[in-house]
């Protein structure tokens, strides 16, 4: 079974850590990460240096590596970090749980990450470097570009295209046949129904009404 390396050592580190044993592709080598905190004699895999150390461990024969850094509210590191990678040889195999159920003819982009009870359905494709979290549907004929972030429980209704870099909040639905240009950022729950251009931040605007002596609470999807 060859190896691979993780570069982070946070919470999706480990979830992708995860994803890989059950995977039963690849055995983990150790994770690689310039910040080190807290207690690591209880880890079940080595910290086995940082990224100064990436050639040393690429020769040293380990020739695949996942990028365990989440979006953290830029993509722009985890583009450097596949740049650098590449750039030294590296292969970044797609990484998908076996719970995911991916259509024989979708396409997953390399490196892509597919969490728990995903579902990407007929003919969607998936661009590189991407996340798809736990729980996402991306429905047929979307279209997801690289280094995008789909997260946890977001629904993408068909015929849908999203930008590259652009991150898909907790629990966001995207009405059927919309664009979601280049780094965007669309806030969790939020519903799109419109097109959405590159660089905008969509939210969900609470407003409060009173009905029958109750108050309640109605969510608009709006763009700031």
């Amino acid at each position: 079974m060859e190896k691979i390396i993780i570069l982070g050592k946070g919470g999706h580190a480990e979830s992708l850590a995860d994803i890989i044993e059950r995977e039963k592709k690849y055995e983990i080598a150790g994770y690689v990460v310039n910040d080190i905190s807290g207690n690591l004699e209880d880890e079940i895999y080595p910290v086995i240096g940082n990224d100064l150390d990436l050639e040393q461990i690429f020769e040293d024969g380990i020739r695949n590596a996942a990028i365990g850094i989440g979006y953290l509210g830029k993509s722009d590191v985890r583009e450097r970090l596949w740049g650098k990678l590449k750039t030294i040889g590296f292969s970044l195999p797609v990484i998908c749980d076996p719970s995911a159920v991916i259509a024989k003819n979708a396409k997953l982009g390399e490196g892509t990450m597919v969490g728990k009870a995903v579902i990407v359905n007929a003919n969607a494709s998936v661009g590189k470097m991407c996340i798809i979290n736990t729980g996402a549907i991306i429905e047929h004929d979307c279209v997801v570009g690289d280094f995008s972030h789909i997260s946890v429980g977001s629904v993408l209704c068909g015929n849908i295209e999203v930008g590259k870099s652009t991150f898909v909040g907790a629990n966001a639905t995207v009405i059927q046949g919309k664009r979601i240009g280049n780094q965007c950022i669309i806030g969790a729950g939020t519903t799109v129904r419109k097109n959405v251009e590159d660089n905008r931040m969509v939210c969900s605007k609470v407003k409060e009404i009173v009905w029958g002596g109750y108050k309640l609470t109605s969510q608009k999807g709006c763009a700031a």
